[in-house]
């Protein structure tokens, strides 16, 4: 590729000297917001192009597609499987010391509800997936519960 040659920013309108690994591909220079709206046009375009996408029995289907190409994976790469899950058990050893207790302040937790004069016990927070457990009591049965 030439050496002289310039583009203009398909975004901002700058002048530019191409990335040689890009060459004649390359629309926008290098700022952070021509790049940040060249991907939402090409996002537009893509969605414009796959209007499928948005469907969600296409949504269900490319997951059960994705879970399949998954267990087939770890099925026939029994390397990478142990390699991923001592990854893994690395990885939750170092959250477990970061924050041992992440769970315990909230599992005592009640919360009063005025209009049935009802108690809410949080018994399980799961980060993950940010779902939260709870326990309806009585007022005497959160009593029996506190009192030990």
């Amino acid at each position: 590729m030439n050496d002289r040659v310039v583009f203009s920013c398909f975004i901002c309108g700058k002048q530019l000297k191409p990335d040689p690994r890009l060459g004649d591909r390359q629309r926008t220079c290098g700022d952070a917001s021509c790049q940040k709206q060249r991907r939402c046009m090409n996002s537009r375009d893509w969605r414009i192009k796959h209007p499928e996408a948005d469907d969600p029995v296409y949504r269900r289907i490319r997951r059960r597609d994705r879970r399949d190409y998954r267990r087939k994976y770890w099925a026939t790469h029994p390397q990478a499987r142990r390699h991923h899950a001592e990854y893994m058990r690395q990885w939750r050893d170092r959250r477990r010391l970061k924050n041992p207790s992440v769970r315990d302040p909230y599992r005592d937790t009640c919360v009063k509800l005025p209009d049935i004069n009802s108690y809410l016990q949080v018994m399980d927070v799961r980060e993950a997936n940010r779902v939260i457990t709870v326990k309806l009591l009585s007022p005497q049965e959160l009593i029996l519960a506190t009192c030990p």
